[in-house]
């Protein structure tokens, strides 16, 4: 039993996840959700998705139907898809089995949970900051650094900066690095200005994840999926992922929500709409640099006063994420684009706490 004391042992040096608290009557811009598209639609899809299954069999033909539906709306072929519970586990499954071994390299910051699974599986993970002035990668020095690592890392755009970066420094990126695998996370694409989607076929090195979570307002739903080229999806789908890694429910939900794209994407343009009238306000505030958005978030560094800020946030009840000294940055807090009520109560807040 030594070996297992031994791992387990390493594994209680990792930071373990913390689940936030549930709390009611507090405005919720800590977790990137879609809380602008309607409670009662996604509650009416979720019953049409209940009562159009027999939970009592194994899920077989929604495989087939959400397969195409998800091909059709990323431009691509079924036989390019392949699904899981959440991008999450999707991910945790392709470090533990594709990239076992491997070392990694992404930038500093970025999604943490890719970093924490790395070290869970030891792949040992380089980063390189990016820049405090406008979140910019210096892309030659991060090539360069790349060339000892197997594994490339991008989430695009970027959490918690917001940013995506330029899409020729990427596809330069994938092209220089033909032997490495890259795994671009795109979860907040819906709110940006490209995807990488369509042109998974033309490089037998890029995976492309993407989510339900966030712009089709599913988090609680646990819907992921990827897109890569044929033989990977191919290995994926019938090697690596669980045999039924959704419910029959959950996929039956992910093919309503599509049906209903329209819907999904209103609530996305008043999301940017929110999201632009929250940057310039926030971007009139002294204490506070606000940094431009491509995702459904937006990330500000208010330095020394990082303290008083989140006291006042904390007194009127918002609920953002803060990261403190990260990286380049200073007193760094993202905070969700959410309804016009909870955005302007955390635009009025932050401009209060400059007195």
């Amino acid at each position: 039993m030594d070996w297992v004391n031994k791992e387990l042992s390493h594994i209680k040096t990792h930071s373990p996840y913390k689940r936030p608290k549930r709390l009611q009557d507090y405005y919720k811009l800590d977790s990137n959700e879609n809380m602008v598209l309607g409670e009662k639609f996604v509650k009416a899809i979720a019953l049409k998705s209940l009562y159009d299954n027999d939970l009592r069999e194994y899920p077989l033909e929604h495989f087939e139907i959400l397969f195409k539906k998800l091909a059709k709306y990323v431009n691509t072929n079924t036989k390019n898809i392949g699904i899981g519970s959440g991008s999450d586990q999707i991910m945790d499954l392709l470090l533990s089995t594709i990239c076992k071994g491997k070392t990694a390299i992404t930038v500093n910051p970025t999604f943490s949970y890719f970093i924490d699974r790395c070290n869970m599986h030891k792949i040992p993970t380089t980063t390189v900051n990016l820049s405090a002035l406008d979140n910019s990668l210096d892309f030659e020095f991060f090539i360069e650094e790349s060339k000892n690592n197997d594994i490339i890392y991008i989430a695009s755009p970027n959490n918690p900066t917001s940013n995506q970066f330029k899409i020729g420094d990427i596809i330069n990126l994938i092209e220089i690095s033909k032997e490495k695998l890259i795994i671009i996370d795109e979860a907040y694409v819906e709110f940006s200005g490209y995807s990488l989607s369509n042109i998974v076929n033309k490089y037998n090195n890029l995976i492309v994840m993407r989510t339900f979570s966030k712009a089709f307002g599913l988090a609680g739903a646990r819907i992921g999926y990827i897109v890569a080229n044929e033989e990977i999806i191919n290995i994926f789908n019938q090697y690596i992922q669980l045999p039924y890694p959704l419910s029959s429910f959950s996929m039956q939900l992910a093919i309503e929500a599509i049906e209903n794209i329209e819907i999904i994407k209103r609530s996305i343009e008043t999301i940017k709409q929110e999201r632009n009238k929250t940057y310039n306000k926030l971007n009139q505030i002294k204490e506070i640099k606000t940094y431009n958005s491509d995702a459904n978030f937006l990330f500000f560094q208010v330095f020394n006063h990082f303290n008083k800020i989140k006291e006042r946030l904390v007194q009127e009840k918002i609920l953002v994420k803060y990261f403190g000294n990260i990286g380049n940055y200073k007193g760094a807090i993202r905070a969700t684009i959410g309804t016009e009520e909870m955005n302007d109560k955390l635009i009025s807040t932050l401009e209060e706490s400059q007195n």
